[in-house]
């Protein structure tokens, strides 16, 4: 189970089921930031939501499929980061990330990723690692062109939105030669 101190003050762990409260108390204080990249906003009205939510989360990790952390700052939740997946076969992970509105601009997720892809590479292996981020998504964009991933690819109409199709700007990261 993955889980560090990155400074006295912020703390990735893994998200269980006491968490709920606190999870759906940041999604519900920051609804309309948030559901502007994230679809899955409007699906989380109660604390049930989020506890269904970690409740995939704990299986996930419990099969290796993917692992998904807590951003803790200051005791308090402020975000979520994690793979969405983990395609074991070819040794690619999946990063994704997002921070309350309250949290951003202070160099937390910066310093999230940089802890998550070294995992990546050095304890779980990985050979690979690749970010898709919206194109009018500038701020999650930032965080991979900081971090060495290059963009290689756009995909047209990647997700569903509210009501809309949004493409994505796929980035790519290899592991370190040895």
């Amino acid at each position: 189970m993955f889980s560090r101190k990155l400074n006295p003050g912020l703390e990735l762990r893994p998200l269980q089921p006491v968490d709920a409260a606190a999870l759906f108390a940041v999604v519900d204080a920051h609804r309309a930031s948030l559901r502007e990249w994230l679809p899955w906003v409007d699906a989380t009205n109660t604390v049930a939501d989020s506890a269904a939510y970690i409740a995939g989360t704990v299986r996930d990790d419990r099969e290796t499929r993917a692992f998904t952390c807590g951003i803790w700052s200051l005791g308090r939740l402020v975000g979520v980061i994690g793979h969405n997946r983990i395609d074991w076969a070819n040794r690619i992970g999946f990063p994704a990330y997002w921070i309350a509105p309250d949290s951003a601009g202070q160099g937390i997720m910066t310093q999230c990723c940089r802890v998550v892809i070294e995992h990546a590479f050095t304890e779980l292996q990985l050979k690979q690692l690749v970010v898709a981020a919206a194109t009018g998504n500038t701020r999650a964009q930032k965080i991979p062109m900081r971090l060495g991933f290059k963009q290689v690819s756009m995909l047209k109409k990647a997700e569903w939105l509210y009501g809309r199709h949004v493409d994505h700007f796929i980035y790519s990261l290899a592991a370190p030669k040895p």
